[in-house]
Parts: structure tokens; sequence; C-alpha cells
């Protein structure tokens, strides 16, 4: 087992505390201009150029959000602390009315819009599960069989789709629909959309536990989606069969680089997982022998009877017989 020193958590907590909100602003704020501009040029093509700056500053935010998962192979608290800050837009995904006081807070106008899109609801429970599945490994690096991690492979794209689908579902017809109509009450059916959505997420992350390799597929996937999303020609028809509150919040939130934000995630989590798993199961390997080098019961051990009486040391031929001293002084 390979724990992590005091002053590492401490580290990595402050990082990702202020890194990881700063960066999904950063990541809205470059997105906004996507978004718009999606919808104005559909059907007649987007030139790159005119989103150079966004471009950039989407790069930013992703590698920012990179580098906080890469602390995990430091200390798993950083991500820990983020999954509890998460707490702040799963509230506002279950109480829209939340977000009229969000909305007078001193902040950027697109840092907002990407919170009442989903965008930190996406990420910021990920990233806490990551640090729960990499605290984990540090103290169990042993690999769960290739029959689990077969099932891992298949079993995470399945839960992770679902869930981010029951999620952005439930953006769209809690958050969005609030945005929309200006009508804040609860939703019964958004709140259990969102909150098994949330717990699906959770499970497509915790599985890597079985297959480190688990993440890959969905990373291929989402930048797939990103590009059908961002190029409305094959994008719009594709989003348009879906339900309402789906067709909503799916392409606006693929848009804003969330997809493509959590494909970079998973690629670096899948890295910061093997690093910690050899790292931990080497630092166990060098405090103890390996299996089957112990000796056996009783090995090194004298038989029974081999040890002198009490207040002698009688050993035949190897001490001269009482008296054989000279005499003092002689």
């Amino acid at each position: 087992m390979r724990r992590s020193s005091l002053s590492a958590r401490l580290i990595t907590i402050l990082i990702a505390v202020v890194v990881t909100p700063v960066a999904l602003g950063v990541l809205a704020t470059g997105g906004s201009p996507w978004l718009f501009g999606v919808f104005r040029y559909a059907g007649t093509g987007i030139d790159l150029a005119d989103f150079a700056g966004p471009i950039l500053l989407q790069a930013a935010g992703i590698a920012m959000l990179a580098v906080v998962v890469l602390t995990g192979i430091w200390s798993s608290a950083g991500l820990i602390a983020v999954g509890v800050l998460s707490i702040v837009p799963v509230v506002l995904a279950l109480a829209p009315a939340t977000l009229l006081s969000v909305y007078r807070a001193p902040l950027p106008r697109e840092w907002l819009d990407g919170l009442s899109y989903g965008v930190p609801l996406l990420l910021m429970p990920v990233l806490g599960m990551m640090g729960v599945v990499l605290a984990v490994v540090r103290r169990r690096p042993e690999p769960r069989g290739a029959a689990l991690g077969a099932v891992g492979v298949v079993l995470a794209p399945l839960l992770l789709a679902g869930g981010g689908w029951l999620v952005l579902w439930g953006v769209g017809r809690g958050m969005l629909f609030a945005m929309q109509q200006f009508r804040f009450d609860i939703v019964p059916e958004a709140l259990g959309a969102t909150v098994g959505g949330l717990l699906l997420l959770l499970a497509g992350i915790g599985v890597t536990r079985w297959s480190p390799y688990a993440l890959l597929l969905p990373a291929v996937a989402l930048i797939a989606l990103t590009v059908v999303a961002v190029f409305p020609s094959a994008g719009l028809s594709l989003f348009g069969v879906l339900p309402r509150e789906s067709a909503t919040s799916l392409p606006a939130v693929l848009i804003l680089g969330t997809g493509v934000a959590a494909a970079v995630l998973y690629l670096a989590f899948t890295v910061a997982l093997l690093r910690v798993r050899s790292r931990s199961r080497a630092a166990g390997d060098g405090g103890m022998p390996p299996s089957g080098a112990y000796p056996p019961p009783g090995f090194g051990v004298p038989p029974q009877g081999a040890y002198p009486a009490p207040g002698g040391y009688p050993a035949p031929g190897g001490y001269p017989a009482q008296g054989a001293y000279p005499a003092q002084g002689g």
C-alpha cells in the first residue's frame, strides 16, 4: 500500500478547488461563441479561422482540467475535493429556483450559462469519482482478473452513455426549461433523471477499478459526437430525432466543449490510473518477499533440547571440564 503524504494532499486540494472552477469557466467562455456560431452558420459551413480565439480558450480550459486529473498521481485528495464541490451544480439541477440567485453573482455571463447548461454537473462528480478510484487502487493495486477486466470494458461505455443521457434529459427538462419558460418549480421527473444519471456516471467511472482501459472507447465516441454537433450539416439531422429535452441540451454541451473535455479527462485518468497502480504494486513488492518466499513453519528453529540448560552451557567437547583452567595466579 502506498499512501500520499499530508503535504501532497493539501497541495492537490488547493490546486483542484482553485483550478477546476476557473477551467470550467474558461471552457464555457470559449464555447459560447461556438454555440452561437454553429446555429448562425447552420448549413453554410464554419470558418475555423473565425474561432481561433475560442478554440484557444477551450484548449486552455481542457488543459487545466487534465492537470487536475494528473495530480491524482500524487494524491487523490484534490479530485475528491472537486467531488465535494460538485454539490453546488447538483443542487442547482435539482432546485432550478436557485439559478436566479446564481445569475446575480458577480461572474462572467458565459460562466453562468455553462452552469445552466450543466457543464459542471457532467464533469465535477466524475472528477470526484476518479479520485475515489485512485484512492482504492493505492490501497489495493492488484488486478481484479481478466474476466472483470473484460466486463469493465463493455460496461463502462454503457453506464456512461446511459448516465449522460439521463443527466442531459434532466437538465433540458429542469434548468433549461426553467430559464426559457421562467418557471422555477421542481420537476419530479427531471429530478429523478438527474439523480439516476449521476449514479450511472459514477458507476461508469467506478468500473475502471476492474479495467483501467475502460474509458478509451467512451473518449473516442465523445470526440466523434462533438464533431457531428459542431458541423450542423450532419449534426442537426441526427439530433433532430431526439426528444425535445435532449435535443436542447445535448448539442449545446457538446458545442461548449464538454464532450472533448470529458474525452481528454478520460485519457488523462487512464494514464494516472496506470501510473498509480504501477507505483503502488512496486511499493508493495519492495516491502515484502514475493508469495511463497517465506520459509516453512519452524525453519531455523533449533530442535527441542538444543538450548543449554539454565545456569550453564554444557557442550560436550566445546568447553573444558570444570577445574581444567589454571588456578588464579598459576
